[in-house]
């Protein structure tokens, strides 16, 4: 899961499949350049070896990239993954949302205890010690957990 975070590189330019048609084109092609940047044979497929050099978070989930397990991302098999990433971070969201009864833009232990992982880890989360969870700690932990090992 260390790759989450960076795939979001590939995600950004994929929200174009259900954006609004203005920017659509816009993304697409800024979609395109990154893939060219990537795939650097030109053959339309991007490999564990052109991943690892210019975009290592995307070598890093490569096997669950590559459903077909040619040993090559296609712009398809990118496209697909980013759409069922960028869904699970709205899901993540509306739950965040959800939990947060009081409408206040923080979890209070009580509020986080409906989702097990904030709960589990609501100590660690909470840098700044005021017994509630903001965005910003849910994202500093969560960048912390998917960032690459030293």
């Amino acid at each position: 899961m260390k790759w989450i975070i960076g795939m979001l590189f590939v995600a950004l330019p994929c929200l174009a499949f259900s954006a609004e048609k203005s920017g659509k084109k816009e993304i697409e092609a800024k979609f395109e350049q990154l893939f060219k940047s990537v795939d650097a044979d030109g053959d339309g497929k991007i490999s564990k070896e052109e991943a690892a050099l210019k975009a290592p978070a995307m070598a890093d989930g490569f096997e669950v990239i590559d459903t077909n397990h040619d040993g090559g991302l296609t712009k398809a098999e990118i496209k697909t993954f980013t759409l069922a990433l960028e869904k699970k971070r709205r899901e993540f969201s509306q739950q965040l949302e959800k939990a947060d009864k009081n409408k206040n833009g923080t979890l209070s232990r009580e509020e986080a205890a409906v989702l097990p992982n904030l709960d589990a880890h609501f100590d660690e989360i909470d840098s700044n010690l005021d017994g509630q969870l903001n965005i910003k700690e849910i994202s500093d932990f969560l960048r912390a957990l998917t960032a690459p090992a030293k």
